[in-house]
């Protein structure tokens, strides 16, 4: 194979050694950044590409030169990076819970799954930071006496809601009408 010998955590180590991450990284990101804000105001006339390009350039310079904002863009990046992450990762718990507009969840049911997901990420967050306890808390630790006594107090309450006198007319036990899909929250169905 191509990438027998090759050591990735070696390569990254020498990119560090040379200066990549302080200043290669740095430089063109504020330059990328300098250049789109003038491309897009732009500051010095509408067909300057070129000054743009120069004054992108000065700036990066001036800004990889002072090693302090370099240390500082480096500790603040990776950190608002892993909030975009956790970010991302609510909006795919969100798209698989179905906010779109022709199917999904609504009502009671979104929120337990919304503050399930919540939750979730908090844990898995709270997991993955070293130092944090690794564990949840004693009290949300549910016994096999605790699980049992709540599996039957939701049958019972489950029960009670299929069952209960919803309206005071004779036919009480048409499902179709009165229990079906719309009455969980989802969206659609016929």
């Amino acid at each position: 194979m191509v990438f027998e010998g090759v050591n990735f955590s070696d390569m990254i180590k020498q990119l560090e050694q040379m200066g990549f991450y302080e200043v290669i990284l740095p430089f063109m990101l504020v330059f990328t950044i300098m250049f789109a804000l003038l491309q897009k105001i732009k500051l010095f006339g509408a067909d300057t590409k070129n000054i743009n390009i120069v004054v992108a350039a000065v700036i990066a310079f001036f800004f990889v030169r002072v090693p302090a904002i370099i240390a500082t863009v480096n500790q603040f990046l990776p950190k608002i990076s892993m909030i975009v992450i956790v970010l991302l990762m609510f909006l795919l718990i969100l798209g698989v819970l179905g906010s779109g507009e022709s199917t999904g969840w609504t009502g009671w049911p979104f929120f337990i799954g919304m503050a399930g997901a919540v939750i979730g990420i908090i844990w898995a967050v709270a997991t993955s930071v070293p130092g944090l306890s690794t564990s949840w808390p004693r009290w949300l630790v549910l016994s096999s006496q605790d699980k049992a006594i709540l599996l039957a107090v939701g049958i019972f309450v489950l029960l009670i809601w299929v069952f209960s006198d919803k309206k005071a007319d004779n036919d009480k036990f048409k499902v179709t009408k009165e229990f079906g899909p719309s009455s969980f929250g989802f969206k659609g169905g016929k």
